[in-house]
């Protein structure tokens, strides 16, 4: 009777450890977390994924997104363009090889209607200027397809303390013309204060543009580009490496400006964002 009771418990334990071991690899599946699960035009999504061990790759829209390692999972910002349309997107992820695939909702956000009164010949162009506009926005367009190593490193960092007079997303009207809305922030600051490096990069772009003046682009790496307009001089070279912190620029009032201040723009795998957003971003 006591050999019959212990080969119980012995079956008993033998059954119940298989159990136990399905119920531990259904917890530990991978976890996809996205904040906001609902984002709007201009804002950024990031993308969370827990109880990854080898990796996560992933394409929002068809685009490849960058998934980097964080504490104990792996994080990726995606852009969501001022001008996508409202609707559903596809993100689509590869977790330890296996595929998942999510729906995103972008939701409409709306933006304020901003009027401006600047020089007629800032707003309706000559034609060597119109020509010269067109050199600028070809320079720029050269930047964004590129998908560079990373560079940029933990949290981004606000490039000039000071008050935001213009908002990102204002949809503008200028000498009563529509125009296209402001795709940065326009920070106020003294003549000549240091501009820094928000984060790691590479200067590369640094010109003088018929509507931002002298203009700075630095690149990042993965898709994510940061941009400063208006400055007086810049102090970074092309080519140079940077470091966040690092004074690269500073305040001036070139191009189609109205006064000091500092325009400052994120692209992010060819989106245009809300540069505050960034900042909002716990990225160690």
């Amino acid at each position: 009777m006591v050999m019959s009771v212990k080969r119980i418990v012995l079956a008993v334990v033998v059954v119940s450890l298989p159990c136990l071991a399905q119920g531990a690899d259904k917890a530990v599946g991978p976890e996809v977390i996205l904040e906001p699960q609902t984002p709007g035009r201009g804002e950024i999504m990031l993308v969370t994924v827990k109880n990854a061990v080898k990796g996560v790759e992933g394409k929002f829209n068809g685009k490849k997104i960058y998934f980097n390692p964080s504490h104990d999972s792996f994080k990726a910002m995606v852009g969501i363009n001022l001008y996508a349309k409202p609707g559903k997107y596809n993100l689509a992820l590869s977790v330890d090889g296996k595929k998942l695939r999510k729906t995103v909702v972008v939701k409409k956000k709306h933006y304020p209607l901003q009027r401006l009164t600047l020089p007629k010949d800032m707003v309706t162009l000559s034609r060597e200027n119109a020509a010269r506009v067109r050199r600028d926005a070809r320079k720029f367009k050269a930047l964004w397809p590129g998908e560079t190593k990373r560079v940029w490193a933990g949290t981004f960092m606000n490039p000039l303390e000071g008050e935001v007079r213009s908002r990102f997303g204002l949809r503008r009207i200028i000498n009563d013309i529509p125009k296209s809305s402001h795709t940065g922030v326009d920070v106020s600051g003294d003549m000549g204060a240091e501009v820094r490096a928000p984060n790691d990069g590479v200067a590369v772009l640094v010109d003088d543009m018929y509507y931002s003046g002298i203009s700075l682009v630095l690149d990042h790496g993965q898709g994510i580009y940061t941009m400063f307009f208006h400055l007086s001089k810049i102090t970074a070279k092309s080519g140079q490496n940077v470091k966040k912190g690092e004074v690269v620029g500073l305040v001036g009032s070139t191009g189609r400006s109205t006064g000091p201040h500092l325009h400052w723009g994120v692209r992010m795998q060819g989106a245009r964002v809300d540069p505050v957003e960034l900042l909002k971003l716990d990225l160690e």
